[in-house]
């Protein structure tokens, strides 16, 4: 696959948003609890109505949005009563959904006619549920969209054809333009990004310091850098702290960080012709490199807590909060799972760009999770001023504060990375980061990945047969998609 570089690292965009962010404000202070007590006099002046809603409701309704420091360009407050099915992937979250929650609370108060009604949806059932929904007529109004699926949604037209037009050039200024172009499919705007997925590791840096380990920036030194941190810290024998962890069940989650480990290989997933087909990368030395070594790394040296294959993103997390790893990698919402999990990690934690095999130079993945409004949505323009309050300056800090996600707009990043160095890998790291375009046999291809591993660490396969059998399965998922 093609990969394009960053134009505009993450480093680069946090030092230009206070100059060139766009709609909102940068004032950091959260909006979340207060919209209610601002819209209490248009919910008086509803009251007082009869059916519908008089246009001195609408008025104040709107006065009251005013002052929210979004960038909303559409008459909500006159659109009269409607509902919008929300399904936001975080929702179901424990440090997310109660905050989603309540910036759909704070929005109703604002805007009395509209109803937001939540629907929660994991991440791992995305895709198939919108197949499901789209096949039955049943898409919700607005649902998450990963540069993963981004290409099927459009070829099966889940998504409205001008969601540029619906977010404005105004509140797309002040997006980081990675996103934007992560986001984009034969130039349609696909889906509002709105976390900001780059991977790097994040390590303790405490235990680092103490030890007087140097930040590793090869697998190598990654390695030599996990066995001086796995320790029996009681001396029963038995290893208390592991040097890292790795993830391995068979999901989108974890295989979508292999792609990432086979990047810093030199791997490519698929390579685009030129001519409308594609080449799978699966038989290729570098990704023959990549499995062994994360085969090796993950189940093999000793440096990794036993169960690989039933270790997922919350198992790591919750070990590293246990003080029984110390290394993982991810994207920065990582470190919110494990100061939920152990608040005395605060402080404790570092971020670094993810190593290399010998002679690559650094990389890393850019990706981006969003939302999308559906084709069969009947009030698009509602439905993107909800998202574009969603994501103001002020809710895309506090978000931050509740999951340790980044978001893409650039003056929240500004306030985030200069609040809390622990995030400064993931700006190193964009220097280095790659976007890829899209390709709707993306999920296909790191599923392969994932039963790939799994068979050999659970069924014993040989892993050159196991990888020959993934070339083959790859090689025939490239050409079904070739024209």
């Amino acid at each position: 696959m093609k990969k394009r570089r960053i134009t505009r690292s993450l480093a680069a965009a946090v030092m230009a948003a206070s100059i060139l962010g766009g709609c909102g404000s940068s004032n950091t202070q959260s909006t979340t609890g207060t919209s209610a007590a601002t819209a209490r006099t248009g919910e008086d002046a509803l009251k007082e109505g009869a059916q519908g809603m008089s246009k001195d409701v609408s008025q104040e309704m709107s006065e009251a949005a005013s002052g929210k420091d979004y960038c909303s360009t559409f008459d909500v407050a006159g659109a009269g009563d409607l509902t919008l099915d929300v399904m936001i992937t975080s929702l179901g979250d424990s440090d997310g959904g109660p905050y989603l929650r309540g910036v759909m609370e704070d929005y109703m108060g604002m805007y009395p006619n509209v109803k937001l009604n939540p629907v929660e949806c994991s991440m791992n059932d995305l895709y198939t549920t919108l197949i499901t929904q789209a096949t039955a007529g049943t898409l919700p109004d607005i649902f998450t969209m990963t540069e993963a699926y981004s290409a099927n949604c459009l070829e099966m037209g889940m998504n409205v054809d001008n969601m540029d037009e619906l977010l404005g050039e105004e509140y797309l200024k002040g997006l980081m333009p990675a996103a934007i172009e992560n986001a984009t499919v034969d130039g349609s705007l696909v889906y509002m990004p709105w976390q900001n997925n780059i991977t790097a590791m994040v390590y303790r840096k405490d235990l680092f310091e103490e030890k007087g380990i140097q930040v590793p920036k090869t697998w190598d030194e990654f390695l030599e850098a996990a066995k001086a941190l796995t320790e029996d810290l009681d001396g029963d024998g038995k290893m208390d702290r592991y040097g890292c962890v790795f993830a391995g069940t068979r999901n989108d989650s974890a295989e979508s960080r292999f792609q990432t480990f086979a990047l810093t290989y030199g791997c490519d997933f698929v390579t685009e012709n030129g001519d409308g087909t594609f080449t799978s990368g699966f038989g290729t030395d570098a990704y023959r490199n990549a499995m062994t070594s994360f085969i090796d790394l993950a189940a093999n040296k000793g440096v990794t807590p036993p169960g690989l294959i039933e270790t997922g993103y919350s198992e790591a997390y919750t070990m590293i909060a246990a003080d029984q790893a110390c290394m993982f990698f991810s994207a920065s919402n990582v470190l919110g799972g494990i100061y939920n999990a152990n608040p005395e990690m605060r402080g404790k934690m570092g971020s670094f760009r993810m190593p290399t095999a010998e002679g690559v130079d650094p990389v890393t993945s850019f990706s981006s999770v969003g939302m999308t409004v559906s084709s069969t949505c009947k009030n698009p323009e509602v439905a993107a001023d909800f998202l574009k309050y969603m994501t103001s300056v002020d809710n895309s800090v506090t978000w931050n504060e509740a999951t340790c996600r980044l978001p893409v707009v650039k003056d929240a990043l500004t306030a985030i990375c200069e609040r809390d160095n622990a995030y400064s890998g993931f700006a190193e790291a964009s220097d280095s980061a790659v976007i890829y375009p899209a390709f709707a046999g993306l999920a296909e291809l790191r599923d392969i990945c994932g039963e790939c591993w799994q068979t050999v660490v659970s069924e014993g396969v040989p892993v050159d047969e196991a990888i020959a059998a993934a070339a083959a399965k790859a090689e025939n998922v490239a050409k079904s998609y070739s024209n």
